[in-house]
C-alpha cells in the first residue's frame, strides 16, 4: 500500500494547482473502483514539440504519488497510467514512496526507477516529554533552554495564524524574509514569483477554512523573526516552507519556532511530523529519520522520446542542485 494520502492529494490542493497553473497543461484522472478496492492518481500532460506525463502538482509540492486502499488496486490503477503514459514523449513521475505497489509494476514493464531525495520524518509521541526523551541530549536542552533565553532578551510572540487577517501578514512575512537568504546568495528565491505567492495565498486560504492550516509566527518586540509554514491532514503534519530574520540568527529562532510548533503538534495528536525534502542536519537532531523516495520515468524509443529524456535529465540535475545549495537549508541557520 502506498504512504496514507498526503495534503498534495487532496481536492484543495489539487483545484488550486489547476487554477493557478493551469494554463497549457491537459488534466487526467485516473481512478479503480473493483473488487471492493479503489485507487486514484492525478496527472498533468504538457508540452507540445515534446509531450510529457507529470504527477499533478509537479514543480510546486515535495511528494507525489497514487492513493491506493488495497495492494489489489495497483495493477488496474498501473494499466491505465500506462495507457495514458503512451500518448506522450515521456514520462517523470517524480517522488513517490518507494514501498508503493506501482514501483514493481514500473520495473516489470521495464520503466526506470530513480532514487529520489528522501523525506525526513519524525514520530511524535504522545506526549511533549516522551518527545524530548527521544532525542539527543544536546537538542533536548536546546529545545527548552533557547525559548527560554530569547524571552530574556526579547518580548516573544508566538502566533498561529486562525483567521484570513493573521494568515496574510504571516506569508507576507514569509514572502520577505524567505526571500532574505535567497538574495544574499544572488538568488530571487522559490517564493519570489507573483504567481506562486498568488498561489499559496489562495491555497492558505482554503485550508485555514477546513483546520488544515498550520502557518506560526515568532515576533521579538514586534518584529516578525521567523514564519513557519506546515500543513495538518490525517494525524501528519507537514513542514513546508519556512523563513527566518538573518539579523536574529545568533538566537536560534528557527529552533525556538520548531520547539513551539511540535508541542502543539502533539498536543493536538499528530502522529508524525514530515520534513519532507531535504536532508538539512537539523530535522536529524529533531528526531527525523529518513523515508524513502523513488522517480519513475519512462520515454518512447523515438527521436523525440530521447530528446525529452535528456531535457528532463537536465533540469532534474539543475533543480537538485538548486535544492541543495539554496532550500530549506537557510532555516537550519536558524536554528543553532
Amino acid at each position: 500500500m502506498d504512504y496514507p494520502p498526503t495534503i498534495f492529494q487532496t481536492p484543495t490542493y489539487l483545484a488550486a494547482y489547476r487554477r493557478a497553473f493551469g494554463r497549457g497543461k491537459n488534466f487526467h484522472r485516473l481512478a479503480v473502483h473493483t473488487g471492493g478496492v479503489s485507487g486514484g492518481a492525478w496527472l498533468i500532460s504538457r508540452g507540445s514539440a515534446l509531450r510529457r506525463l507529470e504527477w499533478w502538482g509537479a514543480g510546486i509540492h515535495d511528494i507525489g504519488g497514487a492513493t491506493l486502499s488495497d495492494a489489489a488496486a495497483a495493477a488496474p490503477l498501473w494499466a491505465q497510467l500506462q495507457q495514458l503514459a503512451a500518448t506522450c514523449d515521456g514520462t517523470h513521475l517524480a517522488h513517490m514512496a518507494a514501498a508503493s505497489p506501482l514501483v514493481p509494476l514500473a520495473r516489470e514493464s521495464g520503466w526506470t526507477i530513480l532514487p529520489a531525495e528522501p523525506c525526513p520524518v519524525a514520530a511524535l509521541a504522545p506526549t511533549w516529554d516522551e518527545y524530548l526523551k527521544s532525542l539527543g541530549k544536546n537538542r533536548r536542552e536546546q529545545l527548552k533552554r533557547y525559548p527560554k533565553r530569547l524571552k530574556k532578551e526579547f518580548t516573544v510572540e508566538y502566533e498561529l495564524a486562525t483567521d484570513d487577517a493573521q494568515m496574510q501578514r504571516a506569508l507576507t512575512d514569509l514572502f520577505s524574509l524567505h526571500g532574505k537568504r535567497w538574495r544574499a546568495r544572488g538568488q530571487t528565491g522559490v517564493l519570489a514569483l507573483p504567481s506562486r505567492q498568488k498561489f499559496h495565498r489562495a491555497l492558505c486560504t482554503k485550508l485555514l477554512h477546513q483546520d488544515r492550516l498550520r502557518l506560526w509566527s515568532l515576533r521579538c518586540n514586534g518584529k516578525t523573526a521567523c514564519v513557519l509554514l506546515s500543513y495538518f491532514y490525517r494525524e501528519r503534519y507537514a513542514f513546508f516552507i519556512g523563513g527566518f530574520e538573518p539579523e536574529l540568527m545568533r538566537w536560534s529562532v528557527g529552533t525556538c519556532l520548531f520547539s513551539r510548533v511540535l508541542q502543539e503538534a502533539i498536543a493536538e495528536g499528530a502522529t508524525e511530523f514530515d520534513f519532507l525534502r531535504g536532508q538539512e542536519e537539523y530535522k536529524y537532531r529533531l528526531g527525523a529519520v529518513d523515508r524513502e523516495y523513488v522517480s519513475l520515468q519512462w520515454f518512447a524509443p523515438t527521436v523525440k522520446g530521447r530528446l525529452l529524456e535528456k531535457r528532463v535529465a537536465l533540469e532534474t540535475a539543475a533543480m537538485n542542485k538548486l535544492h541543495h545549495t539554496f532550500g530549506a537549508a537557510h532555516i537550519a541557520k536558524g536554528n543553532g
